[in-house]
């Protein structure tokens, strides 16, 4: 029996990845920045526990110590909270910018510390960051989003080399369009900046994100799902090696294969003219 530590439940992955590690018979605390809105996790089984991931680190340590106090280890820790900050690059604030990558890098970044010598104790665990195609390639309007989740990466390859020989895996999910409230007001901030001169760039992105929006082609419950047999190489993950980047939904096996496709292609255009800076002796 398993114990999963989860960020962001109040919705989507973290929602259902709480309830199917539940269904699996797992122990599960799920967290978010209000438990009270965690009531049905509750019901279920699970453990919730209120948890502001831009906190001190004494706050985001006592939460998970809570979680250790009550079950005795972490075996797997999701860090899921985030959120989408919309804003062509100039019009950010530096406020707004601080405040995305507070969250979406810095709060990852603090409740794996949190985590980790608990992990290292039993020399087994594994951490998964989700990220998203955001993290492959940027698009109008997200860079600063797209900017977090490419740090993210960074953080995660780092982990996988570092704690391997304690036992200790690190991957990062890459989820393409699910039909969760991501793009809803609750996950979705508009810069208070808008600039004129920027709307035939973010115009379109804006109407495209409104028609998208609970029209997104992948599924929450089957992505949990494949989410939990991945990270416990159960059912059809049997036999195989968890990935450093695990993509999720079609959409996502697409938008990564063209970003890869065009880097190939403009590392081979440009290499023989790269490659003359080399010393000659």
């Amino acid at each position: 029996m398993a114990v999963w530590f989860i960020s962001g439940c109040s919705s989507g992955f973290g929602d259902q990845i709480a309830r199917q590690a539940l269904a699996r018979g797992d122990k599960v605390v799920a967290t978010a920045r209000n438990a009270a809105k965690l009531s049905e996790l509750k019901k279920l089984g699970a453990l919730t526990l209120s948890l502001d991931i831009t906190s001190p680190d004494d706050v985001i340590q006592k939460v998970a110590k809570e979680a250790i106090d009550a079950y005795g280890s972490i075996d797997y820790l999701i860090n899921n909270a985030g959120y989408i900050l919309e804003a062509a690059v100039e019009e950010a604030s530096d406020a707004e910018i601080r405040a995305q990558f507070s969250t979406n890098v810095f709060g990852h970044a603090a409740v794996i510390r949190a985590v980790l010598p608990y992990m290292r104790a039993v020399k087994k665990g594994v951490v998964a960051n989700l990220g998203s195609i955001a993290g492959w390639h940027s698009d109008a309007g997200y860079g600063y989003y797209s900017a977090s989740k490419m740090a993210l990466v960074g953080i995660t390859e780092a982990l996988c080399q570092e704690e391997a020989h304690l036992g200790i895996q690190a991957v990062m999910i890459d989820p393409g369009y699910f039909r969760t409230n991501f793009l809803g007001s609750d996950a979705k901030i508009q810069s208070k900046n808008i600039i004129d001169d920027l709307r035939p760039a973010m115009d379109p992105v804006r109407d495209m994100l409104v028609k998208v929006n609970r029209n997104q082609p992948g599924d929450p419950v089957k992505g949990a799902a494949v989410i939990i047999e991945a990270l416990t190489l159960t059912g059809r993950a049997s036999g195989k090696k968890l990935p450093l980047r695990l993509a999720l939904g079609s959409d996502a096996v697409k938008v990564i294969a063209d970003v890869q496709a065009r880097q190939a292609k403009e590392l081979k255009e440009w290499a023989d003219i790269v490659k003359t800076t080399d010393h000659e002796d």
